[in-house]
């Protein structure tokens, strides 16, 4: 008669010290996780976590946040002392190239359990290029990120306009700009009609149909006439407002996550460029806030419909203590096998995040309810899935340079210090130089 069993399946009457070890060998696997999300956005965080515990209980997610302004840093710190998180996101993918140059991250391709095949069928291609680099995948995005004009109705109808009708070009969101603009008696702005913002530069630099980088020659191009024309429309903006007027309304401005303060739920701005996250900010503290969303506008009629997409992309740093079971995290959070399960993290349970990495998810009816439920989200789904020209961060090793070069820029030239063409030359030279480096 064969002998009964035990713990783990070992033989009843195997020797104490065995069955200790079996037990330590059940212990879960914790993995410690960085992100930046604060606020409501680090419940959104929790709740992915509690999906992947209920999913299996081999491996356990500690979640940390850790400032975004600091991030790459510590993380970079924590990598070179030998003490690194097992698992990150990033906040988009300019990081990735540089950390992978620099052997700070671990390619998720030849990784046990990493289904490759599985990855590439289920999501869509320009947001899995967002993980690659040189031949390899080093991580996946939750979602993509893209952008829309989000613009108050009652702003729209107190001034004349019609609420039913955003603007669809340059030209007609410069005039609305104008006529939606409040200024106090003293001239200070009470409220802005639309302002482009120096951490949206990619997505218009894009809109004006500009390239960034030269992947054919290795050539940074921030010199791109078209992206000359780009920063050149957002001087027009600093020289009819006045730097220090726009300076001084900024400074007064609440948090984008201040709740009902948010300053486009505030009032502050009539439009504005927003994602799909901030519909559910809409619903959840923006009582009688009445809106409506259209694609970013063209530059002239007949051009292409463009958009930007970035990611929030999780990586696993070198050192990590499992990185296979980190890479079966990273997997999760990207619903990679598990569609079901994705279209309800996609939506945080019922309100928008971003765009789905899979087009299968938008037939899902979890994921048309909440399409439903949220006017307005199919004008973002639509303005990314059918933009003729989507931008996305150059990869290269410099890309997190570029990308702090180029803010830079665009604030000189919005406080009227430097002119656009001058500004973004030097952005070209600096960038190239530590390309080359």
């Amino acid at each position: 008669m064969a002998a009964g069993t035990g713990l783990a399946g070992l033989p009843l009457g195997a020797p104490s010290s065995v069955f200790a070890a079996a037990a330590v060998q059940a212990e879960p696997i914790e993995l410690t996780y960085w992100h930046g999300w604060t606020e409501q956005w680090e419940e959104m965080v929790q709740s992915v976590v509690d999906m992947f515990h209920a999913k299996q209980d081999r491996i356990r997610i500690k979640p940390q946040v850790v400032a975004y302004d600091q991030f790459l840093t510590k993380l970079t710190a924590a990598i070179a002392a030998g003490n690194p998180p097992d698992v990150v996101t990033l906040f988009g993918s300019t990081a990735i190239p540089t950390l992978a140059n620099e052997g700070a991250i671990i390619p998720l391709n030849g990784l046990e359990g990493v289904d490759m095949a599985g990855i590439t069928e289920w999501m869509n291609p320009d947001i899995l290029r967002l993980g690659e680099y040189q031949d390899n995948l080093y991580g996946l995005s939750y979602w993509a990120g893209c952008y829309s004009l989000i613009y108050n109705t009652k702003h729209f109808t107190e001034v004349g306009l019609d609420p039913e009708v955003g603007p669809t070009t340059i030209a007609e969101l410069d005039s609305f700009a104008d006529q939606l603009t409040q200024r106090q008696d003293n001239g200070n702005i009470e409220r802005m009609g639309f302002l482009p913002s120096e951490g949206t530069f990619w997505l218009w630099g894009t809109v004006f149909g500009g390239k960034f980088f030269d992947y054919e020659n290795l050539k940074v191009t921030a010199d791109d006439p078209a992206l000359v024309e780009a920063l050149t429309w957002y001087q027009s903006y600093a020289e009819k407002y006045d730097p220090q007027k726009v300076a001084a309304f900024n400074e007064g401005l609440a948090s984008e996550r201040a709740a009902q303060q948010d300053p486009l739920l505030a009032g502050k701005f009539s439009i504005q460029a927003q994602g799909p996250w901030k519909l559910g900010d809409i619903k959840l503290f923006g009582e009688g806030f009445e809106y409506n969303v259209v694609a970013p506008p063209r530059v002239t009629e007949g051009d292409p419909l463009s958009n930007w997409t970035w990611g929030d992309i999780q990586v696993i740093p070198k050192g990590s203590k499992d990185p296979s079971a980190a890479a079966e995290f990273v997997q999760f959070t990207a619903g990679v096998n598990d569609p079901e399960g994705y279209a309800e993290r996609v939506v945080w349970g019922d309100r928008p995040i971003n765009i789905p990495v899979s087009a299968s998810v938008l037939e899902n009816p979890a994921f048309q309810d909440v399409v439903k439920n949220y006017p307005g989200f199919q004008e973002f789904l639509d303005s990314l899935l059918k933009a003729e020209r989507v931008g996305s961060p150059p990869v290269m090793p410099a890309a997190a340079f570029y990308e702090d070069r180029l803010s830079s820029a665009v604030e000189q030239v919005m406080l009227l210090q430097t002119e656009p063409e001058a500004a973004l030359d030097k952005v070209t030279t600096e960038v190239q130089r530590e390309l080359d480096r």
